[in-house]
């Protein structure tokens, strides 16, 4: 691993608000840490275009003049009248309702998700980042398209909270 490589991490890092990184080439580990500490950091594998979350963690505070992300809203779900929550997108990148094309979807409308279920991917930089609910309860409505670009904040899913 050259520095030339360490300097791409470490501003991948940045762009990404990311605050700790562990890489592993071979026998060699690199494993970055600023800020404050993050519960669980991404894994990177560089012989593979994927690279996994060890598990997905809330976004890095927002820094001074950074947009800071909308916060799950109360809304009237279509038809029920009932109160709903989104579930955002933390990054930009491309939502995937599917682990793979072959796979089911994580999650299909009526669906009940619990806190910390898995309801789809955002990739960005070839990083699949898997989309954790904030919130349990039935999903309502899909608010993507499968294979479409998603903005940060951008609302996803309405779930009734149960």
């Amino acid at each position: 691993m050259n520095l030339e490589t360490i300097e791409k991490l470490i501003k991948f890092m940045e762009t990404h608000e990311l605050t700790e990184l562990s890489v592993r080439e071979g026998d060699l580990e690199f494993k970055a840490r600023r800020g404050e500490r993050r519960e669980m950091p991404y894994v990177f594998q560089p012989t593979h275009s994927i690279v996994h979350p060890a598990e997905q963690s809330a976004p890095a505070p927002a820094s001074k003049g950074a947009a800071e992300p909308p916060k799950p809203a109360a809304q009237a779900a279509s038809g029920s009248g009932k109160p709903t929550q989104e579930i955002c997108s933390p990054i930009v990148g491309t939502f995937y309702r599917k682990p793979n094309p072959t796979s089911q979807p994580f999650k299909e409308v009526g669906d009940r998700v619990q806190k910390d279920d898995v309801v789809c991917i955002v990739e960005a930089m070839k990083v699949m980042n898997e989309i954790k609910a904030d919130v349990a309860g039935t999903i309502v409505k899909i608010l993507v398209e499968d294979a479409t670009p998603v903005e940060f904040g951008q609302p996803l899913f309405l779930v009734e909270p149960s």
